[in-house]
This record gives C-alpha cells, sequence and structure tokens, in this order.
C-alpha cells in the first residue's frame, strides 16, 4: 500500500456512487495484499527468548508464589489454560514523543540507542484444546497507571474471549508495573519477578519506557515463532490492544513504531482518543468512552476512513462498574485491601460512581469486527457521534434527564434508568439511578419496560454494535429488574457505586455474578434475583411484610451461598471468586438481619 486509503465517512464529493465504492474496495484489496506479506514481516523481528511456563502456586495460599493477577475466573471450566512465562530479548529505543502531538506525523521514528537488553513477563490464556482456537492472539498492553499491571480488555472482555476461542496475552511493557515500590511485580514476589527489567542495564539506556515498543512487537512474534507460548496452536493473525494510558502508546507505537513492520494485523485502543495517522494501513478502531468528551480529547476527533474507526458510546466512563468488578477480587488477594480503595465523589461520597452502560459490548463487537476486516476485508460500521454543546460548562448535548445526545447509544442509555455522565467523578463518571417516580412514568409495567430493552438491543445488534450473545445478558438484566413494578429499592437493593468490604447489595451481587462468567451458573444468578426482588418488597412495605420480605431475602441468600459452594466443588468458580461472591452475600445477610 504506497498512500492513505481514502476518507469515506462525511464524504463530499462529486464522484458517483459507484466510483466511491470502486475507490474503497480498491483500497480493501490493499489491505489484504499487506496481509498476505506478513509472513516476510514475521520474519524480520528478532525473536525473543521464552522461558516457561513459571511455575504458578496456589493464589489463595497468601504465599504470592503465583502468578500476579492471576485470573479468578475458572477457566478450566471453560477449556481454557492460563500460564506465565520470562520473555527476554534486546530491544531498540526510538525518539518517539509521548503523546502523540496534535498533528500526526509524517515520517517514523528514529532508533537512538540500539539493541538493548530486556527481560520481562507475559500471561498467557489459551483453549486447551487446540480445535476451539480461533486462529487469532490478542496482545494487550498492560496499564501501568496505578503501579501495577491492570489488563484491562480482558476484564471487559473476558466473556467474549472465552466463548469466541481467542488466545489472550498480556505483556509487562513499562517498568511502573515491575518496579514500583508499593505495587509492582518486584515488591509483590522479589524472587520471582526480580530479574525483569526493561529499562536496559538497570536504567542505565533507557527511561520512559522507551523499550515498550519493541518489545511489544516481539511478544506478537513470540506467539508466532515460539510454540510454548500457544502449546502449539498457530495464530493466522494477532491483534494489539491498549487501553487508557497504555492506549497512548499504542497511539505512538502506530503512528511512528508500526509501519517499520507491521506485526500486527489490526489495532484496538480502549478510551484513548490519540491523533492518528491517515497512511496507515494497519485497521485501527478507537473504543471511546463519554470521559473523553472534553479537551483536548474532542479537538483531536478524526473522520472515519477505510483502516479507522471511532466509536464513541454513550453515557460509559473511562473506568466503569466492570472495570472495577473485574479487578477488586485479585486485588484484595495479591495487594490487600489496604491498597485497593473504593471510589469517592462529591460532599461526603454523595455522588454515586462507575457507569453501568455495558461498553464491554461494544468492545466485544469491535474486535469482532477486526477480525473480520482482516480476514474477510470486510468493513466495520461507522459510529455516530456524539452531540457537541455550545455550553462552557459541558461541551456535549444533554437531555432533561442530564444523559448525553448522539453516540453509539445502548439499551441502557435508549431506555434509561439512571443519569449517566462520564466526565463527572473524573474518569469513573457517575450513575445515579432514577426515582421510583422517575421510572413509574417512564415505564408504566415492568412489562412495558423489558419491551423497550428488548427493542433497543435488537437495534444495536442490528447496527453492529452489539452481538447477540450480549444481547441476551442485557434482556435478563431486565428482567431480573423491578423496573415498572412501582417497588422501591434501597441501600441493600440498589445496583450503585461498588462493593466495599462491608456492605454490598443484591444489584451488586448479580452484577459481580454475571461478571465471573460461572459455568451452569443459573441457579446463583436465579437466587440472586429473588433475593433481589424479596429485598424490594422489604423495601416498598412496613411492619411484618417488611419483616417477612427481608426474611425470604435471606433464605435466598442461603440458597445462594449453598449453590455457590457447589459451584466451586464442580470446579466452576475459583476461590478467590467464591470468597467476593460470598463476602457479598454475607454483608447484605448482616443488613437485612435485625
Amino acid at each position: 500500500m504506497t498512500g492513505p486509503c481514502p476518507v469515506v465517512a462525511h464524504i463530499k464529493s462529486p464522484k458517483p456512487v459507484w466510483a466511491i465504492a470502486a475507490l474503497i474496495a480498491s483500497c480493501l484489496m490493499s489491505l489484504s495484499a499487506v496481509a498476505q506479506d506478513r509472513g516476510a514481516v514475521r520474519d524480520s523481528i528478532p525473536t525473543p527468548s521464552v522461558i516457561g511456563p513459571v511455575p504458578s502456586g496456589n493464589a489463595a495460599d497468601g504465599s504470592n508464589n503465583h502468578t500476579f493477577f492471576a485470573t479468578d475466573i475458572a477457566l478450566a471450566s471453560h477449556g481454557y489454560v492460563e500460564e506465565e512465562f520470562y520473555l527476554e530479548g534486546r530491544a531498540n529505543a526510538y525518539d518517539a514523543p509521548i503523546p502523540t502531538p496534535p498533528t500526526p506525523p509524517m515520517a517514523l521514528a528514529n532508533i537512538v540507542t540500539a539493541d538493548v537488553p530486556y527481560r520481562t513477563r507475559i500471561v498467557v490464556r489459551r483453549p486447551s484444546d487446540p480445535a476451539r482456537f480461533n486462529g487469532t492472539v490478542v496482545v494487550e498492553w498492560l496499564n501501568v497507571t496505578d503501579g501495577f499491571d491492570g489488563e484491562y480488555f480482558w476484564v471487559q472482555s473476558h466473556q467474549y474471549l472465552l466463548r469466541a476461542g481467542y488466545a489472550y496475552i498480556g505483556l509487562s511493557a513499562q517498568d511502573n508495573g515491575i518496579s514500583n515500590s508499593n505495587t509492582g511485580l518486584k515488591t509483590f514476589n522479589a524472587e520471582r519477578y526480580g530479574s525483569l527489567d526493561v529499562t536496559g542495564r538497570g536504567g542505565e539506556c533507557c527511561t520512559a519506557d522507551r523499550l515498550s515498543y519493541d518489545i511489544f512487537t516481539q511478544a506478537a512474534k513470540a506467539a508466532y515463532a515460539v510454540p510454548s507460548v500457544l502449546n502449539g496452536l498457530r495464530p493466522r493473525n494477532a491483534i494489539g490492544i491498549g487501553m487508557s494510558q497504555s492506549g497512548t502508546r499504542l497511539g505512538v507505537y502506530a503512528n511512528y513504531i508500526h509501519m517499520r513492520a507491521p506485526i500486527y494485523d489490526a489495532l484496538l485502543i480502549q478510551v484513548q482518543n490519540p491523533v492518528l495517522r491517515d497512511d496507515l494501513p494497519t485497521p485501527i478502531i478507537k473504543v471511546l468512552s463519554e470521559s473523553e468528551a472534553r479537551e483536548p480529547s474532542l479537538s483531536q476527533a478524526q473522520p472515519d476512513t477505510v483502516t479507522r474507526r471511532s466509536y464513541w458510546v454513550a453515557g460509559s466512563s473511562h473506568g466503569d462498574t466492570m472495570q472495577r468488578t473485574g479487578r477488586n477480587g485479585v486485588r484484595l488477594r495479591d495487594l490487600g485491601l489496604a491498597r485497593t480503595p473504593n471510589d469517592a465523589c462529591g460532599p461526603n461520597g454523595s455522588t454515586l460512581t462507575r457507569s453501568r452502560v455495558p461498553f464491554r459490548h461494544v468492545l466485544n463487537a469491535t474486535l469482532h469486527h477486526l477480525k473480520a476486516q482482516v480476514e474477510q476485508n470486510t468493513a466495520p460500521p461507522s459510529g455516530p457521534a456524539l452531540r457537541l454543546s455550545s455550553q462552557a460548562s459541558d461541551q456535549v448535548q444533554r437531555d432533561s434527564a442530564g444523559n448525553v445526545v448522539g453516540g453509539i447509544r445502548l439499551a441502557h442509555m435508549e431506555v434509561p434508568t439512571a443519569r449517566a455522565n462520564g466526565v463527572e467523578c473524573g474518569n469513573v463518571g457517575a450513575w445515579v439511578p432514577f426515582s421510583t417516580v422517575q421510572l413509574q412514568s417512564l415505564y408504566s409495567t415492568h412489562e412495558d419496560y423489558v419491551g423497550k430493552v428488548r427493542a433497543a438491543v435488537a437495534a444495536s445488534v442490528a447496527a453492529g454494535f452489539v452481538l447477540p450473545e450480549d444481547a441476551t445478558e442485557t434482556v435478563a438484566e431486565a428482567e431480573a429488574s423491578i423496573i415498572g413494578t412501582g417497588q422501591e429499592c434501597g441501600p441493600a437493593c440498589l445496583n450503585r457505586s461498588h462493593y466495599r468490604t462491608e456492605w454490598s447489595s443484591t444489584g451488586l451481587l448479580r452484577e459481580t455474578t454475571v461478571y465471573y462468567n460461572i459455568r451452569n451458573g443459573q441457579p446463583l444468578l436465579d437466587a440472586a434475583d429473588r433475593a433481589h426482588r424479596w429485598t424490594a418488597a422489604a423495601d416498598s412495605a412496613t411492619g411484618d411484610v417488611a419483616k417477612q420480605s427481608r426474611a425470604a431475602a435471606v433464605e435466598d441468600l442461603r440458597q445462594y451461598v449453598a449453590a455457590l459452594e457447589t459451584a466451586q466443588a464442580s470446579g466452576n468458580v475459583t476461590p478467590t471468586a467464591a470468597g467476593v461472591l460470598r463476602m457479598q452475600a454475607d454483608a447484605i445477610t448482616k443488613s437485612l438481619t435485625p
């Protein structure tokens, strides 16, 4: 491919439709030619040495002799295996700026220091049965903003990765996740991780993570060239992913490094909006939350091209409830309660945080589209932009309920039950449920509400922003709710903020149970849903009726714990997950018991 693909969104051109279609087809053929050259590109990239798998002990025994943040999803029950490896090789340091400036580059970065040794680690999650592998390996550039390796794409999209047969690699590319004195890998287990070094000779060479780009390239090469990494699975393509801070670095990688040796067939940037060069031949999609709808991010919005898309998800937040839910258990286990703080927003923590809009569903659809574009030259859909405002206080338009106008509107925004604001409360956003009076004015009956959710979900599936399996999850959530019943939902019922170790609610219990993707887990969901309805009934009544309803909720929570014990004994729930879920059920039971 010798030049940029044409801009296809908002085309103002005298060319007839057939000419534009021919131009797009030509560009897609060029993409196919690029894909055919991947083998030669891969051969040109140095192959790192791979050591492992590194034995991992019992994550629940408190010894820290295990893979840091070993997943608390019961992988074996889904036919998956987790392994950790050391990765070592030699990388170049570049003069690429961080972040990419507002004007995208026309040239690639220069090597400033060559052939620098490094040693890091990767975490691999792969199908145990080769027949389950769908041919695509995703490599997540782990986020180190909080001083540890945050695997936030995995947290959001693990359900899709597992059901669709992807292989996953989480890469420690940056020093803060390795050497942070409070939460880094070396602090977690000096014997296991003490030899890791991504700075070059102990920092003499390459500060500012300048080796990270070649390390990211070589992680993909290891998946292709070293059979032990995927236990003999042979990937057809690789997709690189970065979230927030690591999404910034992925933008730099795409603009300045990737085109030297484009080993990644597609790139996905999550909740970060770097300016990207127009001549990038590799498909790339930025999936953006409402939190990015502020300057300078808004000024960096770019039109779609054949290889570039931007998806703005209305009502979502940079760090939503699923991101928090997904890291709570492993963070409590590996870092402890003192290093697992709660959100605080508004006077005395009065503003409820963390959007419930399922941002992960758009992420899943995005990865699905990138895989189709790589393998079948199928163009992904274009996403609508958020509507901008002339108000100085807020840069996007909002409706009478305070919710943003425009963007990709999932059922949670099309059929709203709360005020969602992604730019409030920092990057975690606000989520303030409507009152019962407001809900009754919107939805006359529960059936009315569920019907509207079904219609909204069907529209999202038709538009290509939600996969059918994820649509089913949203409908089930609506069916289990009390929206449209006229019942109250108090502190022990309402799904709000995130749990604390001493407090939870039946709404949060359901949400966390869904996160853990429990095989044969319907008995747990059924018990949680019954407890939720009884808790709402208690909140809506007084006297003996309220007392009897609380007692019924407590009984269903006991049944939930019994089902949890069965699921754990069957290997469908990990000890870490079981501890989190039991802690929530116990906290709710305590709040309902006089």
